[in-house]
């Protein structure tokens, strides 16, 4: 998931990310101040889950796609 928070250094934006990474303890944060006067943060988390899906046997190749 990605999740971005634009705001003026007037703002709280920091409070916003503390709550965030409460929630997503793992996440990678990036911030930038590229376009003046506002900063942005940049927060991405892995994908929960099973990756391969939610069937018993959703990861299994065909013996014919091999």
């Amino acid at each position: 998931m990605k999740v971005t928070i634009a705001y003026l250094p007037t703002e709280e934006g920091e409070t916003a990310l503390a709550a965030l990474l409460q929630l997503y303890p793992g996440a990678k944060v990036r911030k930038s101040e590229r376009h003046p006067p506002f900063k942005h943060i940049y927060l991405t988390t892995k994908k929960a889950g099973n990756p391969c899906g939610d069937g018993e046997n959703s990861c299994i190749t065909p013996l014919d796609v091999v």
